[in-house]
This record gives structure tokens, sequence and C-alpha cells, in this order.
């Protein structure tokens, strides 16, 4: 079984993926890795990562021009022949948006999983990381306080989440793409965890599951990847963006978080949905658009 994962970066990739190999290997299937064959591999192993594992883990890029392989923000080269790398690796993971290229690389896959998260916490998130020790030593920037970075790049990453999410979800039908959320796992691991196995036709018994579910503790992983792993919550944003910049979400992203009935407002209770109301992108699409257009009137 071959699956390509994917998601717009800190949506819970790292969860996701340690998730999934957990339950390839708890299976019996093959968790072969291209990147572990290559002569770059051990040298990688010695380089200071972000996390243990980052190294061994088959991370490819896609463009409209170019396929991609490479290990975290170190190193990167190019893949002639997509259909023989991904002979060669059984479990994939992505952060690329959806692209000219992504329908070939889509149907070379038999699952296609793709993680959702609150575009709120996913900011806030990603600005932290951003402004970390790690990708600062290599990708160095001048702005080093993580508040200041999210006041400044605010917009830039809902709109990023927005169209990264709307593009997945557009294709999710037609490419057979399993949606899986972050705040599944969060607050009810067995049940988002039943989901995916369902998906990939997997099996774990009642007590295989619980042990998956401890080992794939947030608690857990964190004390393993201590640089990757901070919070594990969900909701935060409600405490943490100020009044314009949760105006600045409803105008940016409201259409697509009513969609996927995340709360609209501080205060709210976490909810999400796996079933949609309904599966007219063209008028979701308009109904973001329609939303945003206050963004190029200023």
């Amino acid at each position: 079984m071959k699956i390509l994962q994917g998601g717009a970066p800190k949506c819970g990739n790292f969860w996701l993926y340690q998730i999934m190999q957990q339950l390839l290997s708890r299976t019996g299937h093959d968790t072969t890795s291209f990147i572990q064959t290559q002569p770059i591999y051990e040298l990688a192993r010695t380089w200071d990562l972000n996390y243990p594992s980052q190294a061994s883990i088959d991370v490819l890029d896609v463009t409209d021009l170019q396929y991609s392989y490479r290990i975290s923000s170190i190193f990167r080269m190019p893949i002639t022949d997509i259909s023989t790398y991904v002979a060669r690796t059984n479990h994939v993971w992505t952060h690329s948006p959806i692209c000219k290229r992504s329908g070939e690389l889509l149907d070379l896959f038999d699952k296609k999983v793709y993680i959702v998260r609150d575009p709120r916490d996913r900011a806030i998130s990603a600005s932290k990381y951003y402004t970390s020790d790690y990708m600062l030593k290599y990708y160095p920037q001048p702005e080093k306080n993580a508040e200041r970075y999210l006041e400044q790049h605010f917009e830039e990453l809902m709109l990023e989440w927005v169209w990264h999410v709307y593009d997945h979800l557009r294709l999710s039908r037609r490419h057979n793409i399993h949606i899986a959320f972050y705040e599944g796992f969060l607050l009810d691991f067995q049940q988002e965890l039943g989901r995916l196995l369902d998906y990939l036709e997997l099996e774990l018994n009642r007590q295989q599951r619980e042990e998956l579910q401890e080992a794939m503790s947030f608690a857990t992983l964190k004390t393993k990847n201590p640089k990757h792993l901070k919070k594990g919550q969900s909701g935060y944003w409600m405490d943490q963006l100020t009044e314009e910049q949760a105006a600045k979400a409803e105008m940016i992203a409201g259409p697509l978080i009513r969609f996927l009935q995340y709360p609209e407002h501080k205060g709210q209770p976490m909810t999400y949905a796996t079933v949609w109301p309904h599966q007219d992108f063209e008028q979701l699409k308009e109904e973001i658009i329609y939303s945003q257009q206050p963004l190029y009137q200023e």
C-alpha cells in the first residue's frame, strides 16, 4: 500500500506521519523509505535537525515545473521520474499545494490522507515555528519574536491555509482523499483513528488501538521531540488573537471555517465537521472570494 499524506505546514503533519507509520508497522505493512537508500542519508543523520527521525522521512515537494525530494530545510534534489520514486517508497509526506502536477501524483498512490487544523490555531503555531531557533538557523529573517511575526504575516498565513485546504477538499471526492482532523486526534483520538483505519482498510483490535493511542499521545511524542512539538491544544486562538486578527480571519477564511464547522467566535466550544453541508465547491469558492473582497479594496 502506497500512502501520500498532505497538509498545510503546522497542521499536525508530524503527528499524522507518526500515527500512520505505527499503523503500517503494527499491521505488518512495509515501511520502505526512499531517502534511507540515498548516499546523503547517513550524513543527514548527523545533522542538527528539528526532531530525531527527520532525516528518514520521504518528503516530497511538488510544483508546476518539478518534483523534488528533500530532508528538512537543508537538502533538496530534483526527481526526474516520479513513478520510479514512488515505486521505492510506501509513505510520502508533502506540504505542497495543489498544482498542475497534482493529478498525476495523486493517481500514483493507493491512499491519500490530508490533515486539516483550525487556521487560527495554525497561524499561531506557524509563527512560533518560523521564529524558532531551528528555523532561524537555516532561514534567518529579521523578526525573531513570534507575536510580532504573527502580526506581520497573519494575512498571508490565513490566505495560504484557505486555498491549500480548499483545493484539497475540492478534489477529495475525485481522488478519494481522506480528510483527517488535528482536532479529532486531540479531542477523540479513537473516533478519528477509526475513521482513518476504515479508509486505509486496516484492522486493529481494541487493545491495539488503546496501545497506539498511548504511544501516539501528544505528551509522549513531545517528550521525544521537544523542539518540534509545543502545545498540543485546540482553540487557543480565542485567548491569543486580537479582536482585529479574529475579524481578519473571518474576512479571509470565514466561509471555509463555517463549511468545516469550526467555531466562528471566541468562547464557543471546539467543533468540526467530518460530513460537509454540500459538495458545491464552486459556490464555496465564490463565497470565499466575496468575503475576501475588502482585502483588495483597502
